[in-house]
């Protein structure tokens, strides 16, 4: 059967349990929203395409519990992820505290060059905002990641957001392609000198 896309990017929603986490999945996937709080159980995700610049792209979004007793199977989730979203409820200091602490967990167990982007979920909620939008970007810049506030609830920016981190993926794996092409032609440029004379020896000793 022939395939229906042409990339596959695994992507990953981490943050504290009550975040909103699955309803970004679910407004994003299915375009529907919830009021009715039900804790994730381990992992779960969802599939949807999309295009970019003429590609189908298959996203396959995990959602992860936030909550501690399961961060133990959530670590072997970041292994595969090519690009991980750090959500944080604004009305809720202490998600946004502890975004700190999920990124060191990426730094433990995801691979170096996962694009990143954090997300200050419920921005429609601003009468209970407890974390200030210019804090939210002023945290992201501190550690070089992508910034957008969002709201499951009034679709707002979920989309762009999802987008987005596709096509940041999208852009490292182009330069890696390119790269790739160019040592393939010019190979020997980047044998450092003491290897070439390593090599330059075993071959005058045959």
């Amino acid at each position: 059967m022939a395939k229906t896309y042409d990339y596959l990017f695994k992507l990953l929603l981490i943050g504290d349990s009550g975040v909103g986490k699955t309803c970004l999945l679910f407004r994003f996937s299915e375009d529907a929203f919830n009021t009715t709080f039900i804790s994730t159980i381990g992992i779960d995700f969802k599939i949807r395409t999309i295009e970019l610049d003429g590609k189908k792209i298959k996203l396959q979004i995990w959602d992860t519990a936030g909550q501690e007793r399961f961060r133990t199977i959530t670590t072997a989730y970041y292994r595969g992820a090519m690009g991980i979203m750090l959500v944080y409820d604004i009305t809720n200091e202490k998600s946004f505290d502890n975004i700190k602490n999920w990124i060191r967990n990426i730094e433990e167990h995801a691979s170096s060059d996962v694009e990143r982007m954090i997300l200050g979920n419920k921005c429609d909620m601003n009468d209970k905002r407890q974390v200030s939008k210019e804090r939210g970007e002023k945290l992201a810049i501190d550690y070089g990641i992508k910034f957008l506030e969002t709201s499951a609830k009034s679709s707002t920016n979920v989309e762009e957001a999802f987008v987005t981190l596709a096509r940041d993926i999208m852009t490292r794996l182009n330069r890696k392609m390119v790269r790739m092409k160019y040592y393939n032609h010019v190979e020997n440029v980047y044998y450092p000198e003491s290897q070439k004379v390593v090599k330059k020896m075993l071959s005058t000793t045959h």
